[in-house]
């Protein structure tokens, strides 16, 4: 499997079912496209778990600083101590 862009900026998957097919001889290559204008339904499909995204950038986030991080993104938070 292998994603990335085409020359017109659209998101391709591209996969080889080979694998999956078990049978010599029976496979087929295939390539799904998203266009750009998708690109917000695919974000927010993909931010249904976003712990699970922040967990995988908690790196980058934490050496920042989470609330700097939020603020440079333009994503309102709250902040509270004692």
């Amino acid at each position: 499997m292998w994603v990335g862009y085409d020359d017109g900026g659209a998101l391709v998957f591209n996969g080889d079912e080979r694998a999956y097919l078990g049978e010599p001889g029976s496979s087929y290559e295939y390539w799904v496209t998203v266009p750009p204008h998708q690109f917000d339904a695919l974000r927010r499909a993909l931010a249904a778990d976003v712990l699970d995204l922040v967990c995988a950038h908690v790196g980058g986030i934490m050496a920042r600083g989470e609330r700097t991080w939020l603020d440079d993104h333009g994503i309102e938070r709250g902040f509270r101590s004692y």
